[in-house]
């Protein structure tokens, strides 16, 4: 076991060595070790969130990111939202939304992940991943990035938002889907799987539409 333990301790260096050549350097090495360890970074002034809060939207737009909005939720943390960008055809394509938060304890990095692939011309969203998970939960970020999605919808002139709700939420099923509903989406629910969607009564949207788009993409897939 001992040497077990000495083989880690001499891969970390190198382990946090490639990460930070992949995430940059801006918070140095031993951000990163907290990050890895799910701990809170220090904020840089204590109990200064405001400051914190500059800060951090700093650094994410410093890094070529954009950020979309910070929400104080009921716990009186700072939640930033942000949008990735890769410099690539892809960006408005593939979506991939983050937090990150403020609390008194420090910044929590271990972000949750949101994918969203974007048919433009479709005026479609696919929800592809929402990945909210462990202390995360139950704490307003899944209602934070809600409104995030829905208000992007409406900036692209996006008639649906549509997913699936995966088998491995099953357990707690009712509350996935009442958490889809209270923002207007329909959600059908089969055995072990369930879908959403979600129409922009704005943009007159339907789901007679919706079906013959869907029909339509499977059979160009098909073809």
């Amino acid at each position: 076991m001992k040497d077990e333990d000495q083989r880690v301790n001499e891969e970390q260096p190198k382990i946090m060595d490639v990460l930070k050549g992949i995430f940059g350097s801006n918070d140095s090495l031993d951000d990163l070790r907290r990050v890895r360890n799910y701990k809170p970074i220090p904020l840089k002034r204590k109990g200064d969130f405001q400051y914190e809060v500059k800060y951090q939207s700093s650094q994410i737009e410093g890094e070529g990111h954009r950020v979309l909005n910070v929400v104080t939720n009921k716990y009186d943390e700072r939640v930033i939202i942000y949008r990735l960008y890769y410099d690539d055809d892809q960006d408005d394509i593939n979506i991939n939304l983050r937090i990150r938060v403020i609390t008194d304890k420090g910044v929590i990095l271990r972000d949750p992940n949101i994918y969203l692939h974007v048919d433009q011309e479709d005026q479609h969203i696919e929800i592809a991943d929402i990945r909210i998970e462990g202390a995360h939960v139950n704490r307003g970020y899944g209602s934070i990035v809600m409104n995030e999605i829905i208000k992007l919808a409406h900036q692209l002139g996006i008639k649906f938002i549509d997913g699936w709700i995966s088998g491995v939420d099953w357990d707690h099923i009712d509350r996935s889907a009442h958490f889809y509903r209270k923002f207007g989406f329909d959600v059908e629910l089969n055995e072990g799987s369930g879908k959403i969607l979600w129409l922009n009564q704005e943009l007159g949207a339907t789901r007679e539409e919706f079906e013959r788009l869907i029909k339509s993409d499977s059979y160009e897939i098909n073809k």
